[in-house]
């Protein structure tokens, strides 16, 4: 009986009883989940106060290939402060550019273009906590909780240039 690919590699993970691999395989980019993306669903960022809110309101794919997937994604921001409940809305809607890629995730707003160095040598700086955040909710469906997760599963080894 012939064996595909993906037979053998599962056979050769449960033969090495859980010890990790050196060599880490990222999944194509058909593997972008973005059913995160809800039209009036809430993402909230609390790495400092104010805490950073958004509002899904729509993305629509602009381009993708075998490796990575170029979105247009709109939300309507706001803030809050640590303790408040209150959240202050902005007055209008506004659009971010999200390249999920595996070598080169980047979030694009306006003219700044940033680069997410998710690696788990030195994780994402603090800074850059809020674009982390939605990189992982526009591409994987997942929070910032997962990033370990996610960066195994994807093979993501990015570094700031």
């Amino acid at each position: 009986m012939k064996k595909t690919i993906a037979q053998i590699a599962a056979g050769l993970t449960l033969g090495f009883c859980g010890l990790a691999l050196n060599t880490v395989y990222a999944k194509p980019a058909a593997q972008f989940d973005h059913s995160g993306i809800r039209k009036g669903s809430v993402q909230e960022t609390c790495y400092h106060s104010p805490c950073s809110v958004s509002k899904d309101i729509s993305y629509r794919v602009l381009s993708k290939t075998a490796t990575e997937t170029k979105l247009e994604y709109t939300i309507l921001g706001g803030s809050r402060e640590w303790e408040a409940k209150k959240i202050d809305w902005n007055k209008r809607p506004h659009k971010l550019y999200v390249t999920c890629s595996v070598k080169k995730p980047t979030l694009q707003i306006d003219q700044q273009k940033t680069l997410i160095p998710f690696n788990l040598e030195m994780g994402v700086p603090g800074a850059l906590t809020v674009d982390a955040e939605v990189y992982l909710h526009v591409c994987h469906n997942a929070d910032y909780g997962d990033m370990d997760s996610i960066i195994r599963k994807f093979g993501y080894n990015v570094h700031d240039e």
